[in-house]
């Protein structure tokens, strides 16, 4: 009741002062001078506002780091929320909800909250006491005209920072005291107590240099940019005030906001803008009048619009999860053609879904009709942002590059979720960004390092011609590669934890980041029996796909059609294949790239017209076929991390034909297909002609692949990602327990 009391007494008292200051200034006068010239202007003020509100927040979120593992989003929206009860109403409602929030959210005592609390005002105070008691020292040797009102300002500042600090230092003794305590109620004395002890505990650790000199920093930094943000508002009214004068007289307005006041600050807030800008700036009453009044319409627009946000975002009581993780969002590049990274992140989704987790996928870009299209539907994909238009230039690496740039003003949208995994660049940067936006642990998985950062040989032999969007992107990160290049590293190393697809690429991954990390190869579905089919199955008869005919048995090869897959060496071997079984074919599906036409020149130069087919995009279904009737699988990529065709056509107890290096060392076994010497062509042909020469062989051989592929299936890969999700989550909620207990 006294709390509400004093809110009355506060309203009446702010009505109070605006009939006063109405009678000094008629209200015509005001809204003529309070008319807006450069509307341009204003929106410079709120994005400046906007800036110095996220300074404010990282301030605070510097003290509450020892207590618990708040995000920058949410440190973000519970200051703006109290800002907006503050402003409404001013019985410290908006610092109530703010360790409210904390104890709800974070566990954190509600003394240590407070205590972070003040902390954080102080630092403005101090601020705002320095440069005044330094206008004041400067003005006292006459070397400028002091205005009226600054020595009484700076008096003010710094007695209401003596205050703060004094109850923190003598609260104790002042509230043991006897004769001090025959005075106060015993619930003031103890509230006293209680607070000072917290405010001493939470500053004691963190007195240290390297943290008051960030606080120092960033408050400086903020109190300028607000200073000049209050020089604009002459611009925009088209008032000659000099720059530096108007932010000098900005730190004695904010009094304002430090003394006690009726809901909005209406009439404190008007009485002290005609005290400063008529008394320290020498304006008119009416000029003065009309750019208070504008101050004041400009500041409460934003403190309600940032404010409601600010609500919206802070988010609800920290779930108890006793059984783990229940939400998981998934990160990838981009969904854009039918590759292994894009399965590999179709099958995890799917995966974590069916063993119960809430999951969400979401990429910078989606072309459901080119990846997937029989399944991409089941994964449900989102994109951060909303798409451009197809007929958009350079569309793919557009979203891809804004994305990645405006991570944080979209970070919200990850305010609930336990955990994320973020498959490869720049998923692993955008996991980063939201995990320290928004508190959340994050999991990046990894096919092979930056292949922009760190190209191959093969790329850059043959460069990213195929693909125009590649192209754009590596000549963006050619012109930023130290800050492409930190941004990768950073947001691999600084994961919670790390997943490799496989030893081969593990090894390559851990050398170039210098981070441990988990083998977590890729997987496929593997049937309990049936496979191989039987030889006439695969030896004969044939079959039609997209109009073409094929004869068995064929060669098959599932790739995309790019230059670092070198199909023309596979093709190569092909016409040597020919020389002996000339019924052979190699059939190759998938979307054509501006290299095929290539591959086709090559195909016409070496008479092999009828020997190589190009199916173009088939089904899911169409594809399973086509490795259940293969005799051999060829994989000619020299440089691949792992090769998921390999293991998909093993599943099927088809053969393998691939080079002695990189992926297929991992992925083919002895036993289960041929391992050529590297780019010796004679070699690749040789064991494609072996599996062809001996039927029987081919079966045996293709047996041993179906029982090897057993190892590669996706629920063991499934098992090793969601230990990984439950482990950093758990993890994560400890330190948050640790944190809050403490």
């Amino acid at each position: 009741m006294n709390r509400w009391l004093r809110l009355g007494l506060q309203t009446a008292f702010g009505l109070g002062l605006l009939w006063l200051w109405l009678r000094t200034v008629s209200l015509p006068e005001i809204l003529s001078h309070a008319r807006v010239h450069s509307w341009w202007v204003v929106a410079v003020m709120l994005l400046l506002a906007l800036t110095t509100s996220v300074i404010r927040a990282r301030r605070w979120l510097i003290l509450l780091r020892p207590l618990a593992p708040v995000g920058m989003v949410r440190a973000f929206a519970m200051n703006a929320g109290a800002s907006l009860l503050n402003y409404v109403l001013p019985i410290r409602s908006g610092d109530a909800a703010r360790y409210w929030w904390l104890w709800r959210r974070h566990r954190v005592p509600s003394g240590s909250a407070l205590a972070t609390i003040v902390i954080d005002k102080s630092c403005d105070l101090a601020g705002v006491a320095i440069v005044l008691g330094g206008l004041s020292l400067v003005a006292s040797t006459g070397l400028v005209s002091a205005p009226r009102g600054l020595f009484g300002a700076a008096a003010l500042a710094i007695l209401l920072l003596a205050a703060v600090f004094g109850t923190a230092v003598l609260g104790p003794r002042i509230a043991g005291s006897a004769r001090i305590r025959r005075r106060l109620p015993l619930s003031v004395a103890a509230g006293m107590s209680g607070q000072a002890f917290a405010f001493r505990a939470v500053a004691r650790g963190l007195w240290t240099p390297a943290v008051v000199g960030r606080l120092a920093a960033l408050t400086g930094i903020a109190l300028v940019i607000d200073a000049f943000n209050f020089s604009l508002l002459f611009w925009a009214l088209g008032v000659s005030v000099p720059t530096l004068k108007a932010m000098a007289a900005y730190p004695a307005l904010l009094l304002a906001f430090a003394v006690p006041a009726g809901p909005g600050y209406v009439g404190s807030l008007e009485v002290a803008g005609a005290l400063v800008l008529g008394g320290g700036l020498g304006l008119s009453s009416s000029i003065a009048a009309g750019a208070i009044v504008l101050y004041h319409a400009i500041t409460a627009g934003y403190s309600l619009g940032l404010g409601l946000l600010g609500l919206l975002l802070v988010g609800g009581k920290r779930r108890t999860k006793a059984g783990g993780p229940r939400r998981v969002a998934v990160f990838h590049c981009g969904f854009t053609y039918a590759g292994g990274g894009e399965r590999l992140v179709i099958e995890e989704v799917l995966g974590l879904r069916r063993r119960g987790y809430d999951v969400e996928c979401y990429a910078p870009t989606i072309d459901a009709s080119r990846c997937y299209p029989d399944i991409i539907g089941e994964v449900r994909v989102k994109t951060f942002l909303p798409q451009l238009p197809r007929w958009f230039p350079y569309r793919e690496a557009v979203q891809m590059a804004a994305t990645s740039l405006l991570m944080p003003l979209y970070a919200w949208r990850f305010r609930g979720v336990d955990a994320i995994v973020g498959c490869n660049q720049p998923s692993a940067w955008i996991a980063w960004w939201a995990a320290r936006l928004m508190d959340v642990p994050y999991v990046v998985y990894l096919n092979q390092p930056n292949r922009l950062v760190y190209p191959r040989n093969i790329d850059r032999q043959t460069g990213w011609i195929s693909n125009a969007d590649y192209r754009l992107l590596a000549a963006i990160v050619l012109r930023a590669t130290r800050f492409v290049a930190w941004a990768d590293r950073r947001s691999i190393q600084e994961a919670d934890l790390l997943l490799v697809n496989g030893k081969y690429i593990g090894d390559i991954i851990r050398k170039t980041y210098r981070k441990e990390a988990l083998d977590c190869p890729a997987g496929c579905h593997v049937a309990s029996s049936g496979f191989p089919l039987p030889v006439e199955s695969r030896f004969s008869g044939g079959l039609t796909i997209n109009g073409y005919p094929i004869r068995r048995p064929y060669v098959l090869l599932t790739n995309r059609h790019y230059p670092q897959k070198r199909f023309d060496l596979a093709i190569r071997a092909m016409a040597e294949v020919r020389k002996k079984h000339p019924r052979a074919q190699l059939v190759i599906p998938g979307p054509a790239t501006s290299h095929t036409a290539s591959l086709k020149t090559l195909l016409a130069e070496l008479g092999m017209d009828d020997a190589v087919l190009f199916l173009g995009p088939i089904s899911e279904d169409e594809l399973q076929s086509l490795y259940e009737g293969a005799a051999v699988y060829v994989y000619p990529a020299p440089e691949e991390d792992f090769g998921m065709g390999v293991i998909e056509s093993m599943a099927k107890g088809v053969p393998v034909v691939a080079w002695n290096q990189a992926g297929p060392t991992v992925t083919v076994a002895t036993g289960t297909g041929h391992l050529a010497e590297p780019l010796d062509v004679s070699d690749y042909a040789a064991g494609i002609i072996r599996l062809l020469d001996s039927p029987a062989e081919n079966q045996a051989t293709g047996e041993r692949a179906f029982a090897w592929a057993r190892r590669f299936d996706w629920e063991r890969h499934i098992d090793v990602l969601e230990e990984a999700v439950l482990d950093v989550a758990r993890a994560h909620e400890q330190v948050a327990l640790e944190a809050a207990t403490a």
